[in-house]
């Protein structure tokens, strides 16, 4: 933490495009989780130490709680470092639907390509087959991260 402004100290505000907040982790939710990057996880909390400075984590308010919609390893990386309260940046719901939209289009695109290619390239069917497992796990992922959030809700053991 950074004097007496509370800004935690591996959150850059300035990096932020909407309104910032402090807040206290229990008011984040993580829909997700469940990572497919712990690699990446352990790099960001490495640099989070040696005082590197992160974008805020991108949160879309529904009701009390902040759900995270951007920064999800940014987060997992700080709270194996703090439980102390976290920078976040509060995007509108457009926002957040924009993000959704983009990612939508970029997925959905790469995939019509690869299809399209795949008709007579086998490295194209490869990275088909490639993108399509990735997209399998990342739903996996989605699955674990749902039932892990329903089993610590009953209080049973993550």
């Amino acid at each position: 933490m950074q004097g007496d402004d509370l800004v935690p100290c591996c959150f850059d505000p300035a990096r932020a495009e909407f309104p910032t907040r402090v807040l206290s982790l229990d008011r984040v939710v993580d829909l997700l989780p469940v990572t497919h990057a712990p690699e990446v996880i352990e790099r960001y909390r490495a640099a989070m130490a040696r005082g590197e400075r992160f974008p805020p984590i991108a949160v879309v308010r529904i009701g009390q709680r902040f759900l995270v919609a951007d920064g999800h390893k940014r987060l997992s990386a700080y709270q194996a470092l703090s439980r102390a309260p976290v920078l976040v940046e509060v995007w509108p719901i457009r926002r957040w639907l924009r993000d959704q939209w983009s990612q939508l289009a970029r997925k959905s695109g790469q995939q019509a390509r690869l299809l399209w290619r795949s008709r007579r390239d086998r490295l194209a069917r490869q990275q088909a087959r490639r993108l399509a497992l990735d997209t399998l796990g990342h739903w996996r992922r989605v699955a674990r991260s749902l039932a892990v959030r329903l089993r610590r809700a009953a209080g049973m053991p993550s």
